[in-house]
């Protein structure tokens, strides 16, 4: 790469953000689990390093980008010296005021992000044309730059969820892949909080919450085999084939260790296997073998909300620590014995370190259509309101049982 953005990469293609992940969001089961994990650190540094080799490409009309109105923006109130922010007629419709403020990152539901300040001092300049209205080339011809120039810098920010696409253009199947998971990901954390439960001091209740959650885990770790094979047969690419059949080769134990755990409930084989899972439950289930059949993308971009994000190994480390205090924190309000809620400790932490396969789908395929990002992202949405719909028929199962 070269031009006047190239001081904003480490090297060729990437861009460096410093990241908080919100740990908040790797929670096994959404009930209240005490103060014990409070004492863990809630947020846990992540240089990330943005790296893209595609442009995105514009169709019967040029790209536009306006800022995402899913985040919260966070402020510096210092301005580099000298610097001239250009004001024109849309001023007035962008929701910030960058004579008076200096933007430094964002904020949603999974993660802060802090921006470099030579990033900072570069965006503050474009920020007035990302209202969704000015093209590529309108920005380029603003300020005296190449449109390849101007996407360089702005399609790093739309990947981690800073802009949105307003236009409809072909976009690299992985750049769309990325931004749908940091999207849909702070979509799916705000829509699977359940205050009621939360804040519910019965512990009956709260064990009949756990016990059920259990047992939906177990219901969709035993159909995963089926739903992920049923995949496999649809899929073409050699490779991608036999990294998948080598999951699925690994999943199929899976399902016995949560079953002991169940048996230790004084439950037996049989009546484990017999039990229906909640409508809500095969709800999630029936959706992903369906897509499985239908729409592999869908499909992959469904199980990507599923898996934990790619993070370094010190973070992948904390974030452990986390999910085991969050196992801890439940066995220490006494619900259920502790023989119980080990196996499925052991699972979730098994459950963290397995292969991330969702990526591998999106790197088989080169561009998405507008009509396909849109079709995939519907399906996404989905399957987050089929986990909402089991987040609440747990919740109110559980009412009616305690009542």
């Amino acid at each position: 790469m070269s031009g006047k953005y190239q001081h904003l990469y480490s090297n060729d293609q990437q861009m460096n953000i410093n990241e908080k992940l919100k740990l908040e969001q790797f929670k096994s089961i959404f009930i209240s689990t005490g103060n014990v994990i409070e004492k863990l650190d809630c947020n846990q540094n992540e240089l990330r390093t943005l790296t893209f080799s595609k442009l995105i490409i514009q169709l019967d009309e040029d790209i536009r980008f306006k800022l995402n109105p899913d985040i919260n923006l966070t402020y510096t109130n210092q301005h580099p010296k000298g610097l001239k922010i250009a004001a024109h007629e849309s001023a007035k419709e962008i929701p910030f005021n960058c004579s008076k403020n200096f933007i430094k990152g964002f904020d949603d539901a999974c993660k802060t992000v802090n921006f470099t300040f030579e990033l900072e001092t570069e965006l503050c300049k474009f920020l007035p044309y990302l209202d969704g209205k000015h093209t590529i080339c309108n920005i380029a011809d603003h300020l005296s730059t190449s449109e390849k120039e101007v996407l360089h810098l702005l399609q790093p920010l739309y990947e981690i969820g800073f802009l949105v696409l307003c236009s409809k253009s072909l976009v690299p199947a992985l750049t769309f892949y990325t931004h749908l998971m940091n999207t849909e990901r702070d979509y799916r954390v705000k829509s699977l909080q359940n205050p009621y439960v939360n804040n519910h001091d019965d512990l009956e209740y709260l064990k009949d919450v756990l016990i059920q959650n259990l047992f939906a885990l177990y219901h969709y770790v035993s159909a995963f085999p089926e739903h992920l094979g049923e995949a496999i047969s649809h899929i073409s690419n050699p490779e991608l084939k036999e990294k998948l059949c080598n999951v699925l080769t690994g999943n199929y134990w899976h399902r016995n260790m949560l079953l002991k755990g169940l048996m230790e409930l004084g439950y037996s084989k049989e009546q484990i296997k017999q039990r229906t899972p909640l409508p809500a439950t095969l709800g999630i289930i029936n959706y992903l073998r369906w897509l499985a059949k239908t729409d592999l993308l869908s499909y992959a971009a469904c199980l990507g909300l599923t898996e934990y994000p790619a993070v370094s190994e010190e973070t992948a480390h904390t974030i452990s620590n986390y999910i085991l205090a969050e196992w801890d924190s439940i066995e220490l309000l006494n619900l259920l014995p502790k023989e119980v809620l080990e196996y499925f400790r052991k699972y979730k932490k098994i459950d963290y370190m397995k292969a991330r396969i969702s990526k591998d789908f999106f790197d088989a395929e080169t561009y998405l259509t507008p009509e396909r990002q849109a079709e995939i992202q519907s399906r996404v949405r989905v399957f987050i309101e089929c986990q909402k719909a089991e987040v609440l028929a747990i919740t109110q199962y559980s009412q009616v049982m305690a009542a």
